[in-house]
């Protein structure tokens, strides 16, 4: 048997000073434009979360990407204020 490390089944964001991001938002868009591209609530990719993912009271969300898929991902504030954004992540 071979075993694997499992992800996290959530991912989960904080503001600068360390508090959850309660109501934040994470956007999903296709790498290098400002083309929605979706993410899935599950593994199999039926289901996909609204864009932004608007996330829950502990800063969490279900975040799954298409495999074969290339992102940019923009974090921000409940008030759309930005923290960060990565361009580049391989799905």
């Amino acid at each position: 048997m071979t075993a694997t490390l499992c992800p996290p089944p959530k991912l989960q964001f904080f503001d600068a000073n360390g508090a959850t991001l309660a109501a934040g938002k994470l956007y999903s868009f296709a790498a290098g434009t400002t083309s929605p591209l979706a993410t899935y609530v599950d593994q199999a990719g039926i289901t996909a979360n609204a864009n932004p993912i608007i996330l829950d009271s502990r800063g969490e969300a279900s975040v799954w990407l298409a495999t074969g898929s290339q992102y940019k991902l923009k974090l921000t504030s409940a008030t759309d204020v930005e923290i960060w954004t990565v361009d580049n992540i391989a799905g």
